[in-house]
């Protein structure tokens, strides 16, 4: 476990946390990308978020290795997504696995129309310095996308993509119709990316 896991733990477990505490007792969640806890296999931020949860919840986990258990579910973060129901959608340190911006806005149009409230987090690349300006990159040619907010940042930056459906920001999510509602953005002590939590709803 890094630094910067910790890090971000420690920014994330009292927002989340929150989230999870104002919804109503039996309340359905869906946690995408997330291990079953019983694994016993990355599970420290789900950990750290559900330390202060009071309210007693149904948790579902979607992961490429969930089958064993019964509200763990066998999901794939590149095809298309299949999950409705939920009175919340949670999903933390996900999408930086997306290598299509594309694909990436069509599935979140599809958990936005099938669930009530959906939160994902967008992390940006790493900062290099590039003709003078910190740039934010994907590394060793990485396809993975390159969320980029600058409204949302306290400087100027720029961003530098590896191939053309890679680089997401504001404005082609507003294209689609999808809004994004900032919870809390910061920049991590570490390596330096911006970490944007938010809020997802669309209007289609």
């Amino acid at each position: 476990m890094g630094m910067t896991d910790f890090e971000i733990a420690g920014r994330y477990t009292s927002v989340v946390g929150e989230i999870l505490n104002e919804l109503p007792v039996g309340s359905k969640v869906a946690w995408l990308g997330q291990k079953h806890p019983s694994v016993n296999q990355d599970k420290f931020l789900y950990d750290s978020i559900m330390s202060g949860v009071q309210t007693e919840l149904e948790h579902h986990f979607y992961d490429l290795n969930n089958e064993e258990f019964e509200t763990s579910h066998k999901w794939d973060v590149h095809e298309e997504w299949s999950i409705s129901g939920y009175d919340l959608v949670l999903g933390l340190r996900v999408l930086y696995l997306c290598d299509s911006r594309n694909k990436l806005m069509s599935n979140l149009i599809r958990a936005c129309n099938g669930n009530d409230k959906v939160i994902f987090d967008f992390m940006t690349g790493n900062p290099v310095l590039i003709n003078g300006k910190e740039t934010f990159v994907k590394k060793n040619n990485s396809q993975t996308i390159l969320p980029f907010f600058p409204e949302l940042y306290d400087a100027q930056f720029s961003v530098q993509p590896n191939h053309d459906d890679q680089v997401i920001t504001l404005k082609h999510l507003k294209d689609y119709d999808i809004e994004v509602d900032d919870i809390l953005t910061f920049r991590d002590g570490i390596k330096r990316r911006f970490y944007t939590l938010c809020e997802v709803t669309c209007d289609t």
